[in-house]
């Protein structure tokens, strides 16, 4: 039986791969358990600095397996439970010491969307859409996906783009600061890979810290946010990596920092 996701490590990298391509990874049950397990291999394991996130075949993921809802009651379908089913995964990535980027191909739609915009980085190929189907099956978004349109695209494109459906191109998301990056779709794996392997160089503390500290400050006021900054501040001039980065920078050579 085919592996419904698959994980590979690179260096300080590692790879997870949604891999249930003739469903366009679709995510049934056994594929979100698959995930959670991957993301706690990759929560636990200390040589990992920088997570991949992406979808094998034509598309991250189309969301939610209808398929398996069909016939569902409210009380055991798949619909009423997108706190215990999805939140957990998104979860995974924003709470995650380490930092998530998604590497989106083909499309990203439905809950996916928590996890391929709630990424702290993304890389998105040329040829990729985003879109939120909810609103035309009688259903509303979910796994987060109404708090990054809005933030991303202002209260009525986001409106607007929920409510027709509307598929958002790579140029779109990457104008909207959506995503970091868009690269030839051929190109995705390698262009996001190298990113990464860069990223995963980068002193593993103070990327963690700053990790948390935007995301605090996504609901912070500036004055709290500057107390949090001199709060991982002071941890990490205490740190290891701090002295390496300042003597490798007087010393004019790359650091090579251990994560302590």
């Amino acid at each position: 039986m085919t592996d419904l996701v698959t994980y590979e490590t690179l260096g300080h990298v590692a790879i997870i791969t949604l891999n249930r391509p003739g469903a366009m990874n679709a995510m049934n049950r056994e594929l979100r358990a698959r995930l959670a397990g991957a993301q706690a291999r990759a929560e636990s394991d200390d040589t990992v600095r920088v997570v991949v996130l992406t979808g094998s075949g034509r598309a991250f993921s189309s969301g939610t397996d209808l398929k398996e809802g069909l016939g569902g009651t409210p009380e055991h379908g798949l619909f009423d439970n997108s706190i215990r089913d999805y939140k957990p995964l998104v979860d995974g990535v924003a709470k995650s010491e380490k930092i998530y980027i998604a590497a989106i191909n083909g499309f990203a739609g439905g809950v996916a969307l928590g996890l391929a915009l709630g990424s702290d980085l993304a890389v998105m190929a040329d040829d990729a859409t985003v879109f939120s189907p909810f609103i035309g099956i009688g259903l509303v978004p979910d796994g987060g996906a109404s708090w990054f349109y809005l933030h991303h695209l202002g209260y009525k494109r986001a409106f607007a783009a929920m409510a027709e459906g509307t598929r958002l191109s790579a140029a779109t998301c990457l104008d909207m600061g959506m995503v970091n990056k868009v690269v030839p779709a051929a190109d995705l794996r390698d262009e996001t890979l190298e990113w990464a392997q860069s990223l995963a160089e980068k002193a593993p503390l103070a990327l963690r810290a700053l990790k948390k500290i935007l995301r605090e400050a996504t609901h912070s006021t500036q004055e709290q946010t500057a107390r949090v900054e001199s709060e991982y501040q002071m941890q990490m001039a205490n740190s290891a990596d701090s002295l390496e980065g300042i003597t490798a920078f007087v010393e004019k050579r790359k650091p090579a920092f251990k994560g302590r």
